[in-house]
């Protein structure tokens, strides 16, 4: 099972831009939903404590996907398609060849191929000058904190949410498999930072969280059950950049999915491999090109001078 269906709340002040693109996502799509007020998200789901002025868009249809299995069902279904796949294998340098492709050297040998398609995450700025300004990596933490009430935070109990207050913009699941509420801080501290020196977390990390739950989530705050710290890796304006190399037709970027990529996993690999095959996609990805992060950032550089 890769998909656990729980519901998903997305809750704001009423007015506020986490509700109003919900809606608009659930009513360009068809979407079954549900506007709640204060009142009624607490008395459907008695974990949350919020102020009368809050409201939320109810989705039954919500939930998580569990990111380990998904990649090993994409990996084994791409082999059983002929795919030959490297893992623990470092790119060290990638150069295309005049007309014929592209050269790639490893840490563990040298290939050549027709089409190389570039998604190396928060890695992808240090190995791809022309996006040294446009993927930028950034430390991100999650903590899971045993309940003080388990029965409030299971799958049939908790839906997954996205919360946005006056301490900053957050996500959270119930229980599942680490025995604590799961929750983070989109940009927790605004860490710029260099993929290949993370630092652990500490009890800052812990602080920030931790006030966010005895907030709004009391009966979530006891004990910290496990922290770590991951990597974001984000644009300007936060899209995606799904695109071919502005100056290498045969090399094709899929980068700075700035925390929220990994649910479009299937369609932005049908998009690369549009790229990589033809050159070209039937889905519209205007919005994801590298050229216009380039207008925008020549834009800012003029409105500065």
């Amino acid at each position: 099972q890769l998909l656990y269906i729980t519901g998903s709340l997305d809750i704001e002040r009423a007015g506020g831009r986490v509700i109003q693109g919900s809606l608009q996502s659930c009513n360009d799509h068809a979407l079954d939903h549900e506007v709640l007020s204060s009142a009624e998200i607490m008395s459907r789901f008695p974990a949350y404590r919020i102020a009368d002025d809050v409201q939320a868009v109810w989705q039954p249809d919500g939930g998580f996907l569990l990111p380990e299995r998904c990649i090993v069902s994409h990996v084994v279904r791409a082999q059983a398609c002929g795919a030959e796949v490297h893992a623990r294998e470092r790119l060290l340098d990638s150069t295309p060849i005049a007309g014929k492709g592209v050269h790639v050297k490893t840490d563990k040998g040298e290939y050549e191929a027709g089409h190389l398609v570039f998604c190396a995450g928060a890695w992808t700025a240090p190995l791809l000058e022309s996006l040294r300004d446009f993927a930028i990596p950034e430390r991100q933490v999650v903590i899971w904190l045993q309940p003080i009430r388990f029965e409030l935070f299971q799958l049939d109990s908790f839906p997954v949410f996205n919360f946005r207050v006056d301490e900053g913009h957050f996500y959270g699941f119930p229980i599942f498999g680490v025995p604590g509420m799961k929750f983070g801080r989109y940009h927790h501290l605004e860490e710029q930072v260099d993929p290949d020196r993370v630092r652990d977390c500490d009890a800052r990390d812990e602080g920030v969280l931790r006030d966010f739950a005895e907030r709004y989530f009391p009966a979530a705050a006891g004990p910290t059950m496990a922290m770590t710290a991951c990597m974001f890796t984000n644009t300007p304006d936060e899209h995606f950049i799904l695109d071919l190399h502005p100056e290498y037709a045969q090399v094709s970027i899929a980068a700075g999915f700035s925390g929220h990529g990994f649910k479009f996993a299937s369609v932005v690999g049908e998009i690369m491999a549009d790229l990589a095959t033809n050159g070209t996609t039937q889905h519209n990805i205007e919005r994801f090109t590298i050229a216009r992060l380039q207008r925008a950032n020549g834009a800012v550089g003029s409105e500065a001078e």
